[in-house]
């Protein structure tokens, strides 16, 4: 037996040791690649197979809308976005260099916005959107140069008109937090744009389509090696509106540079023919990519430019309230149609004085002249006679004090100080100044411009209130009907027809008598039904005037209810009227 000197055991100790450790991880990774590779080899092959194939989401092109007579009013047009995936850049900083340089915005500004916006290595980041033509030239022509680099091409919505009809037509948006929750379900995801306001918010469900998708397979730079399958987008449903186009820019063309709102509508159906608010915007400013001081420039706006205020905006309506308690005095029995009041120019209440808008007074008035000078003592006198319950009651007949249904967000109800409404508000106490306030159509009466259009059309029509809409049909890309919308008669007011021929007549002098209030909307071949309005808003030490007219022609036949609220006019006779006469002249194309 070879006996090998203490000392030179002691130095091949430690290389034993390494040696077994080295053949025990040997051991340990053998054994687990052999794990890896049996019970799990599948699922790895297909993690690496997935690194090669790319599931290109190709957004569907928003259904077209038009307006009732086939005119487009919004569209898509194609979009060309700068877009890298990481995992195909080779040399990072050598892209960020030449992609900067391309897009003027230098490496820093691209490794940004790559940062920012960056998910998973294999999807596509948006570095620059909507690009011009010549930028996507400059990237396909050092397309070798880029790897990893492409242009995306999306569709991009686009408003033909700009601000006509904004706010019926409404705009689109990015899918907010809570949106996604309610619409994954129906296969949206993050990146997916959503309609936000008016038809484009409320027609979602038909102009959205299905988004498609490209599967292809690259090589090892990222580069098509082929196509695997392809699944192709299914364009929206178009939208045809009952809005006619003609009609719609006379109404914005009667509200320029002022604020406020008009309604037209059919009064036969409930269509809407026109529907305006003022000031107005541009819904293109909300297609990404957008711009967001322009954004925020009109959300802080104070005149409201993104408020509809066709629906959301309520108003008192001042004297053209006066055709509803006028119906409410004759249906109970408090006048006739042979009940006269005496106006002085003034009206007591006790000790309190109460006055007409005409200090000289407008002698004996009975109902039909009550409304043609929109006498407010005969009004008065009306009001004490009738009683607010009765009144508020025939204000909710009307549905004032409701929604009306339409199809678009975000509506407003108006207000009647009915029973209930006091009790919800804590209002215990009512005078009889009260009343006499309510009846010439202040106090706590409000209302929207819809709704006063509804309750003209309701006067013209019989008593028939109609559930309004802006939308008539919607078809397929091909052109199959898939929603045709009817007329929906929500109530029939009952009132005897004598009644209502009084009320029609005092509307018809309004305009048409040398002594009414609205007669400068008369036009010569085309008899017009009417009632002007001038009511007080605000505080003593801010007080204004909004402007009102309300009316429908023709007289024997309507056609068309039309109401034009101006803010911060002086008169409804001066202002509103000859706005409303201009409308009324381009509906039915006759000279004014």
């Amino acid at each position: 037996m070879i006996e090998y000197p203490k000392d030179t055991i002691s130095r091949q100790y430690p290389l034993v040791v390494i040696g077994i450790a080295i053949m025990g991880v040997l051991l340990t990774l053998t054994v687990y690649l052999w794990y890896l590779q049996v019970f799990h080899g599948e699922e790895y092959f297909q993690m690496a197979a997935s690194n090669r194939l790319r599931l290109v989401r190709k957004p569907a092109p928003r259904g077209l809308i038009f307006d009732r007579s086939g005119t487009i009013l919004a569209d898509n047009r194609p979009g060309f976005d700068v877009e890298v995936v990481p995992e195909d850049v080779g040399n990072m900083a050598l892209m960020e260099q030449r992609l900067g340089k391309i897009l003027l915005i230098g490496p820093d500004k691209v490794r940004e916005r790559m940062k920012s916006r960056r998910s998973y290595a294999y999807l596509p980041i948006t570095v620059e959107s909507d690009v011009n033509m010549e930028t996507v030239l400059a990237v396909e022509e050092r397309q070798q140069l880029l790897p990893g680099v492409h242009i995306g091409v999306y569709p991009r919505r686009r408003y033909i008109y700009g601000g006509i009809a904004a706010h019926l037509v409404g705009s689109i948006g990015m899918i907010s937090k809570d949106e996604l929750e309610d619409l994954r379900i129906q296969g949206y995801v993050q990146q997916d744009l959503v309609g936000k306001t008016g038809v484009e918010k409320s027609y979602e469900r038909f102009l959205s389509g299905e988004s498609g998708v490209d599967a292809i397979q690259v090589d090892g730079r990222g580069y098509l090696d082929k196509a695997l399958y392809r699944n192709e987008p299914r364009p929206g449903n178009n939208v045809f509106l009952t809005i006619d186009l003609e009609l719609q820019r006379a109404c914005e063309a009667a509200l320029a540079g002022q604020t406020g709102a008009v309604v037209a509508l059919d009064p036969r159906n409930g269509e809407i023919l026109a529907m305006a608010s003022s000031p107005t915007y541009d819904p293109g400013v909300f297609v990404p990519p957008v711009d967001g001081e322009m954004v925020r420039a009109l959300m802080s706006d104070e005149n409201h430019p993104l408020m509809n205020r066709a629906i959301q905006g309520v108003y008192p309506p001042g004297s053209t309230f006066k055709p509803i308690i006028s119906l409410a005095a004759l249906e109970k029995g408090a006048i006739t149609g042979r009940t006269t009041f005496e106006c002085p120019g003034y009206f007591m209440l006790g000790r309190h004085l109460y006055h007409c808008w005409y200090a000289k007074g407008h002698k004996r008035v009975d109902l039909p002249d009550g409304l043609m000078f929109s006498c407010n003592v005969f009004f008065y006198n009306v009001g004490l006679r009738t009683g607010r319950d009765d009144i508020a009651g025939m204000a909710c007949e009307f549905g004032m004090d409701e929604l009306s249904g339409i199809d678009l967000p975000g509506e407003r109800a108006g207000v009647v100080p009915t029973e209930r409404w006091r009790k919800e508000n804590g209002i215990t106490s009512w005078s009889p100044g009260d009343t006499v306030v309510m009846a010439i159509g202040q106090g706590y009466l409000l209302l929207t411009p819809l709704r006063s259009a509804l309750i003209m059309a309701a006067v013209a029509n019989g008593g028939k209130l109609f559930q309004p809409h802006v939308v008539r049909q919607v078809v397929s890309p091909l052109g199959d009907p898939l929603y045709i919308l009817q007329p929906r008669l929500v109530k029939q007011i009952e009132m005897e027809e004598r009644n209502l021929a009084l009320v029609r007549e005092g509307l018809r002098r309004v305009v048409n008598s040398r002594y009414g209030t609205g007669q400068k909307c008369k036009l010569e071949k085309v008899e017009i039904a009417g009632k002007t309005g001038t009511v007080q808003v605000g505080s003593e030490d801010n007080r204004k005037n909004h402007a009102w007219f309300v009316g429908y022609a023709p007289y024997g036949n309507p056609q068309i209810a039309l109401v034009v609220l101006l803010e911060g006019k002086e008169s409804g006779g001066f202002f509103a009227a000859p706005a409303a006469k201009d409308i009324f002249a381009t509906y039915f194309k006759v000279k004014k």
